[in-house]
């Protein structure tokens, strides 16, 4: 049985073809036998002859619990001991005896109680006065041969992957400290005692790749069976494109690892992930399933870093954070992206603080309705400003240039994503009572929300809350969702936006358009209102595909009883073209850019005087 604690890289490399149990070997030979049988006043004369399966003993034990209480009866054991011969030689009493274990171990695997092999066990017996003694020793050595695998199975858990048999993140830490070790360019006191560039033996460098699948199982779950599926396929990928100083290693649920030992060249990293990136740009070989994956890669080589296996582990995951974060596909670690994550570590910390010291602020842009009717004036296509949208802003950012995306990252990543909603809830429950009571103004706003706030059943509790605490109709609120947030779970996001419709409240469809399905949820969805995504508007005057989109999504909503609103409306010109369409709502910056709550009371009121 191998030592898995002293695995070496080769054992390594070959467990890429091996799985839990193969290396695993009984370890029985006639001497350690003969040990086992005197501690059982046993000799070997005593135990060549006369056995019997005894078939009363064994009809009643097949009747009992332990027999059938496992996820597996006692086939393999029953036939090997059933079988037994009525004579044996010495020599062929350990091949049986083996032979009788190894059997009972192929059922334990499958599950089988070991109450049920020791009560097994007592169906053959031995014709002499020594049967007492022979069945014990039987038991003693199913026994051990049992702890014997379960020590096997713990070690091999510690080091491998149970769906794979890849090498995983511990021993591939392991590795790498004892290939740094072995590295002459990596040890500080030989390279200290060498007297000049003559004595330097030949660097042995190591290279580290990681490989982000970038794949969201969840939303494959329903193509493919389990995860480990998709990882065979993957990994088989894999394979078949790496030499043999490449080792594969599965390190996450969707992340792998690549040891080259020796790396001859940092070019190397670079071809091995080009390779692989052209290898994935075929479907997987899956059941049923067109899969196709674009993976991250982040790479490190000891060309560049002297450092120990962890930090050499941790650059790696810098490279390939990086690379995730810009839609990178191959990122070389370099000095550059420590520091980069350094101010990234900084840019969080000061973004929650800004949040926690009230410092963010819910910014209001515009939505402008046209009325295409004749007003009490005698004027046609009059516009009139009764809703907006709320977005996310740190306006004492202090010269820095922070997305709001970034800023709603930051807050959930750390965990502040509850807190977080109640603020947003609260602050526009807040300015719609505000703009009403203070100043006159019925304004509805809206409001994104996540797919992780999608999930959550005490969202229209929280809308409730708020609503009644300000004192302001349900309907001054629009829940803004995109098609994508409803993915996570289709079942439970429903039953929350079917609550939030309960109470009052609209559902407006955001980035309409880019969906893969968008016509049938749109069908389903308790959806109000449609936004149609500003990348079909914004080039509407010059493009007359995007004319043709966005005239079809308006005829499409409408014909649905559906409002539109056209995002990222920036000229006079895209707005005449929606005019004629009949979108009858409009957002963008050629009525105004997001604006702070002062800003836009003072815009509300310069807008009603035009």
């Amino acid at each position: 049985m191998p030592n898995l604690t002293n695995i070496t890289l080769h054992d390594a490399h070959q467990s890429n073809t091996t799985t839990l149990y193969q290396d695993f070997v009984i370890e029985l030979d006639s001497n350690l036998l003969l040990q086992l049988m005197a501690s059982y006043s046993l000799k070997a004369a005593d135990v060549t002859g006369d056995y019997v399966f005894n078939a009363l003993v064994f009809e009643q034990f097949i009747k009992t619990e332990p027999y059938n209480s496992g996820n597996s009866v006692l086939k393999n054991t029953t036939n090997a001991i059933s079988s037994w011969p009525q004579n044996l030689s010495w020599s062929h009493l350990n091949q049986h005896i083996n032979h009788f274990l190894l059997a009972w171990l192929n059922d334990y695997k499958l599950g089988a109680n070991i109450d049920a092999a020791f009560l097994l066990s007592r169906c053959l017996e031995l014709k002499s006065n020594k049967n007492t003694q022979f069945q014990s020793l039987l038991i003693h050595l199913i026994a051990r041969v049992t702890h014997q695998l379960e020590q096997y199975k713990f070690s091999y858990v510690q080091n491998f992957d149970l769906d794979t048999g890849l090498p995983n993140q511990r021993l591939l830490i392991n590795l790498l400290n004892l290939g740094l070790s072995h590295s002459p360019n990596l040890n500080n006191n030989l390279q200290s005692n060498l007297s000049s560039s003559d004595d330097l033996v030949e660097s042995t460098h190591l290279g580290l790749i990681l490989i982000n699948l970038n794949i969201n199982f969840g939303e494959v779950s329903q193509q493919i069976s389990a995860s480990s599926t998709l990882m065979l396929a993957v990994m088989h990928t894999i394979q078949r494109h790496l030499n043999e100083d490449a080792t594969l290693f599965h390190i996450g649920a969707t992340d792998l690892a690549i040891l080259i030992n020796p790396l001859k060249s940092p070019s190397q990293l670079n071809i091995i992930a080009t390779k692989l990136l052209h290898a994935f740009e075929t479907a997987l070989p899956l059941d049923n399933v067109t899969l196709i994956l674009n993976p991250h890669f982040g790479a490190i080589s000891t060309f560049n870093v002297h450092t120990n296996g962890i930090s050499l582990y941790e650059y790696a995951r810098l490279a390939l954070n990086q690379a995730i974060a810009n839609n990178e596909q191959i990122k070389i670690y370099d000095k550059n992206i420590s520091s980069s994550f350094v101010s990234s570590q900084l840019l969080e910390e000061a973004i929650i603080e800004a949040f926690q010291q009230n410092e963010l602020s819910l910014f209001l842009q515009p939505i402008v309705c046209i009325n295409d009717k004749v007003n009490n004036k005698g004027i046609r296509n009059s516009e009139f400003c009764n809703s907006a949208e709320g977005l996310l802003r740190w306006p004492s950012q202090q010269g820095q240039s922070v997305s709001p995306q970034r800023l709603i990252d930051v807050i959930y990543k750390k965990g502040f994503g509850k807190v977080f909603i109640r603020w947003l809830i609260n602050s526009a429950c807040q300015h719609c009572a505000e703009l009403a009571s203070t100043y006159q103004h019925q304004i509805s706003l809206t409001l994104n929300f996540s797919s992780s706030d999608l999930l959550d059943s005490d969202l229209p509790e929280l809308l409730s809350q708020s609503i009644t605490l300000w004192g302001i109709s349900a309907s001054s609120l629009t829940i803004e969702i995109t098609e994508s947030d409803i993915l996570a779970d289709e079942v439970k996001v429903l039953q929350v936006l079917d609550d939030i419709v309960q109470l009052g409240c609209k559902i407006a469809l955001d980035d309409f358009g880019t969906g893969y399905s968008s016509m049938t949820r749109l069908r389903n969805l308790p959806v109000s209102i449609v936004k149609i995504d500003q990348s079909f508007v914004r080039n509407i005057s010059n493009s007359t595909q995007d004319q043709a989109i966005v005239k079809s999504i308006i005829k499409l909503a409408h014909s649905l009883d559906k409002e539109v609103i056209a995002e990222g409306v920036a000229d006079l010109a895209c707005l005449n073209i929606l005019k004629e369409m009949k979108c009858e709502k409009m957002q963008g910056y050629y009525y105004g850019k997001p604006m702070s709550f002062n800003e836009f009371v003072t815009w509300l009121d310069a807008f009603k005087t035009l």
